[in-house]
């Protein structure tokens, strides 16, 4: 269990697993130049979440993303200085990104063990993001002390992208314009549902192989990675609710898998190289009609982390399994 945990964990660029604790955000003022489109008017903001309230009381210039939050702000023309590292895409440059902010003189952090606190206070922030965080409630009393910080309203990967984005524009002081973001990622969407309307009610599956032997599978329909299937007309395939136990799956019965779509993550090319020749797998009705989507760690984060801006990026990558399934091409 603990390594499918870190499984996933390593998708959601974070640490652990999540309970809960009570604490409360401090302001700290860090100083440093601005980093660009936080509008001064509306402050103080206070933003109530899982361990407390957090009071914002002026625009923040240096703002720490822990968990994907330099998505939204990127929408907003705002650049972090300090991101979360992707450990399947260390370089930073995100393809959603492009166009929007660059990434190439904020600094890297790593967030897949022990957060390093001393190197998260020497950037001096006056905001942490941690919007979608695991493990938080071993941080957030210490990062409470170094910025205002702000945490998921009830646990992590829950929260849709949406209410994600909210949170980070009240956080900015930047809510209409991230209330018009929303809406243009939202008509993408609305857009693909018109365009493959036969996706309604279709079933759908998404596994991630880890580690040989290792098969991670979502079989909760309220996290935030199953989210944007449903507002495509999808749902999660009963047969892996059914099967699914502690977000696992044996090999022995792969087969469960199958569904109108069938996406598959795989943490290494050696690691998709030997599940495709599983013959069990090489059998799923799914995979055997082309109806499989196998992607790579990194689209696996993505898909596992959907963001105001990489949906539309998925979503093209997505499209032509999709259009299949849809009984649109094929």
């Amino acid at each position: 269990m603990r390594g499918i945990a870190r499984a996933l964990a390593a998708l959601c660029v974070a640490g652990a697993v999540m309970t809960g604790a009570a604490a409360c955000g401090d302001d700290n003022d860090g100083g440093g130049s601005s980093t660009g489109g936080a509008a001064a008017a509306g402050f103080p903001v206070e933003i109530k979440h899982a361990f407390g309230t957090t009071t914002i009381s002026k625009a923040p210039t240096k703002i720490i993303a822990l968990s994907y939050e330099e998505d939204t702000l990127a929408a907003l023309g705002i650049t972090p200085i300090a991101y979360a590292e992707n450990p399947y895409k260390e370089d930073g440059e995100f393809p959603w990104l492009k166009g929007k902010i660059d990434l190439a003189d904020s600094t890297a952090l790593d967030t897949s063990g022990d957060l390093n606190l001393e190197q998260i206070a020497s950037l001096a922030p006056d905001l942490i993001l941690a919007t979608n965080f695991y493990g938080l409630e071993d941080y957030y009393e210490r990062l409470s002390k170094i910025a205002p910080t702000v945490a998921y309203e009830t646990e992590a990967g829950i929260a849709t992208w949406q209410d994600v984005s909210k949170v980070i524009g009240k956080a900015v002081g930047r809510e209409a314009d991230t209330a018009a973001a929303i809406a243009a990622t939202e008509k993408v969407i609305s857009d693909t549902a018109a365009k493959l309307p036969g996706l309604k009610d279709k079933t759908f599956s998404y596994s991630f192989y880890y580690e040989s032997g290792g098969l991670a599978v979502i079989d909760d329909p309220e996290t935030v990675a199953i989210q944007l299937y449903g507002q495509l007309g999808m749902k999660l395939s009963p047969k892996v609710t059914a099967s699914v136990v502690d977000r696992s799956l044996s090999m022995e019965k792969i087969g469960e898998l199958d569904a109108d779509f069938l996406m598959i993550g795989f943490a290494t090319d050696e690691l998709g190289a030997e599940m495709r020749a599983n013959e069990l797998y090489k059998k799923i009705p799914a995979v055997v009609d082309g109806r499989a989507q196998e992607v790579d760690a990194f689209t696996a984060g993505a898909v596992n982390n959907p963001t105001i801006l990489n949906i539309p990026w998925q979503l093209e990558q997505l499209e032509p399994t999709l259009a299949k399934v849809a009984g649109a091409t094929g």
